[in-house]
């Protein structure tokens, strides 16, 4: 590896003069995705003061909201700019802002010491958890409250609020003002309101009231898909219909292999109940092995030979940690599965371990995020197993060329969301979603067949179009006719009988039903099962077909398949009926959006970007060696040095492939060899 020391001449004025600031802070958006629906929330922003992202899954939403960071912080001497997230979030977005632009928000939390070195009269770069809203008087973050600060931008990220964003969080607990405002809209909890209160969130924080007050002239409807500038309203869809490349691999368990009298109790839903491992289902011989804390080579073998779908999943990453560049990204739902493959990995790819990395090991860990960040960047990671709160934009790390559903989640809305994280591949290509099938119809094509597909109505938002993954799959068309014909039965049995305990546990278990919901009765499981079945069948235009005490499946059938191929045509959303509708895709593409396209060539993220790579790449080649760039950083505010300084490394690094770690590059430049 050739080091910096050994190339950098000693710091001094380079002949013709110095780098143009105003160029190279630019190169702070250089780690980002340059899309024009990204571009038009910044100048929304310029426009109306707030701009309202409600992007089906929050796709991109930390590229975009760094994208009005930098606008921010390049306008702004001293920028004051506050994120305020969910609980169990901040530190994906830390990550986020630290992996992707290379600024170092605060974390403010309910410890008593968390709101450190803050001065309204300086730049404060801050990361929220929103429960600290909801503290009141004494919390840590009084003190900012109090102080009357005015932030330049403050960015509110609702995407994944479980249960909606909680509007008299910011109306009533807030107690600030901020001259911009971006919003990420909920998806998709409240599946069945529009999210209106986001326009009461607009009124009490924009400090400007008259544009504040604005809000009311835009309805959040199906017309939000238009691309418009004249709106403060964004809904990016793909620029162009991207075939998802869905793959889905089969296994079979032999009978012989998990007997009946081995598979453990139903305990209320289900201990398999989000796709797991065979060792959590059934009590069999190899457990003794399973639960070992460490594996030999030789456990891993015994324990592959038993698990099937193990077997299969091996094929896959084996040929992933061969390869020079391929990352695969594998999600799981359940501690006991992670831990279980984590260690199946560490003991067949013990000479590779620096190439695995266990994301909810170092989330909560700070000072190995950091290390990350310095020291790390130039290992290439293959593959990275994560729970679905893992970072956003999981593509910081390095491309995902595979993501791989050990686990399947039980809602659509995860599954989507675990597609639309994958970041930006270089080849364009989209990345292998692999799904696991087992033959059985116990564990994944239970889970995919009947939890997933049961929650089909969750996959879409009332009046804001959106896509899901989980309509790609192929046969999802007979998984949905075979669903609605199981609750159909599950509604009529139980209607009819009145002991009927096997059916109902059975159908707690396969649908992943919470135990919450006390299905322990007949009469209790026939007014459920009826109730989803009618969401379902209305949902999907069959409602018709469910009527009759004997289902024509061939109809079923031919009309499911019909409704599966219009969603797949475009962009579908729930109608004020709960009836799902769909927009083609071309909708998107309107002319308004044609001609804002047109003109990127010269916004200031990409003509300062092309600028700053021109100078640098021509400092590196010029015969003068590198560009004498303390000079220039110098010129820069204070807020925007380091990542103009990690954006420099990157370009350096990546793309002109010199140098080593960003820490040996820092260690450079405050020595003044650069």
């Amino acid at each position: 590896m050739r080091y910096y020391k050994l190339l950098l001449r000693p710091y001094g004025r380079r002949k013709g003069g110095c780098m143009n600031a105003n160029d190279i802070k630019w190169i702070t958006s250089g780690n980002l995705e340059h899309n024009p629906f990204y571009f038009s929330i910044p100048e929304k922003l310029d426009k109306f003061g707030f701009c309202i992202d409600m992007s089906g899954y929050g796709e991109g939403k930390t590229d975009k909201a760094q994208m009005c960071i930098i606008d921010t912080a390049n306008k702004k001497e001293k920028p004051n700019i506050l994120i305020v997230c969910p609980d169990g979030c901040k530190e994906s977005w830390y990550l986020c802002l630290l992996k992707g632009v290379g600024m170092d928000f605060k974390f403010v939390n309910s410890a008593h010491d968390a709101v450190t070195f803050f001065s309204p009269e300086m730049s404060n770069l801050l990361l929220l958890d929103e429960n600290v809203l909801t503290e009141g008087e004494g919390s840590a973050f009084e003190p900012v409250r109090k102080s009357g600060i005015l932030w330049d931008l403050v960015i509110i990220d609702a995407a994944g609020a479980e249960d909606g964003v909680i509007p008299s969080i910011y109306t009533e607990n807030f107690g600030m003002k901020a001259d911009k405002l971006l919003i990420f809209a909920p998806y998709p909890a409240e599946y069945t309101k529009a999210p209106d209160g986001i326009k009461d969130i607009v009124k009490a924080i924009l400090a400007d009231s008259s544009r504040a007050s604005a809000v009311e002239k835009f309805a959040i409807d199906e017309k939000a898909m238009e691309f418009t500038m004249e709106s403060p309203l964004v809904n990016y869809p793909k620029e162009e219909a991207e075939p998802s490349n869905v793959r889905i691999i089969r296994y079979a368990f032999p009978e012989a292999d998990i007997p009946a009298n081995l598979h453990l109790d139903d305990q209320g839903g289900g201990r398999y109940s989000h796709g797991g491992n065979v060792f959590e289902e059934f009590n069999l011989p190899e457990k003794n092995i399973y639960r070992k804390p460490t594996y030999t080579r030789s456990d891993a073998e015994t324990l592959k030979t038993k698990d099937k779908k193990l077997e299969k999943f091996l094929e896959v990453i084996d040929g992933i940690m061969s390869a020079e560049d391929k990352t695969a990204i594998v999600y799981f739902k359940s501690e006991a599965t992670v831990n279980y493959i984590e260690k199946i990995l560490s003991s067949i790819y013990y000479d590779q371990s620096g190439s695995i990395l266990y994301l909810e090991k170092t989330r909560f860990d700070v000072a190995q995020l950091k290390q990350w960040y310095e020291t790390a960047p130039a290992r290439h990671i293959k593959v990275l197993l994560a729970g679905d709160r893992c970072a956003e934009n999981i593509g910081i790390f390095t491309p995902i060329t595979h993501i791989i559903n050990y686990e399947l989640p039980d809602t659509p809305v995860e599954l989507q969301q675990r597609y639309a994280r994958r970041g930006v591949s270089a080849s364009g290509i989209s990345p292998e979603f692999i799904i696991f099938l087992d033959d059985n119809n116990l564990f994944d094509s239970r889970v995919l067949g009947k939890a997933l597909a049961g929650n089909l109505y969750k996959a879409f938002r009332m009046n804001v179009p959106s896509e899901n993954i989980l309509f790609s799959i192929e046969g999802i068309e007979q998984m949905l006719t075979d669903m609605v014909a199981d609750i159909k039965y599950v509604a009529d049995y139980t209607g009819a009988v009145g002991s009927s305990f096997d059916v109902i546990s059975k159908f707690r278990q396969d649908y992943n039903i919470p135990a919450s919901r006390n299905l322990t009765t007949a009469p209790s499981t026939h007014e459920y099962s009826q109730r989803k079945l009618g969401v379902i069948a209305h949902a999907l235009g069959i409602s018709d077909l469910i009527t009759e005490k004997d289902l024509d499946k061939t109809a079923l059938t031919a009309k499911i398949a019909e409704k599966v191929k219009q969603i797949r045509s475009g962009f579908s959303y729930f109608d004020k009926d709960m009836s799902i509708k769909t927009i083609p895709h071309k909708t998107a593409q309107n002319q308004e959006f044609k001609q804002f396209s047109s003109f990127l060539d010269g916004n200031p993220f990409n003509l300062g970007l092309n600028k700053a790579h021109d100078e640098l790449k021509q400092a590196v080649n010029g015969k003068d060696g590198f560009a004498y760039i303390k000079d220039t950083i110098n010129e820069i505010p204070d807020a925007l040095k380091s990542a103009v300084l990690y954006n420099i490394w990157i370009y350096w690094h990546k793309t002109l492939k010199i140098g080593g770690s960003y820490a040996e590059f820092i260690k450079s430049y405050n020595e003044g060899v650069i």
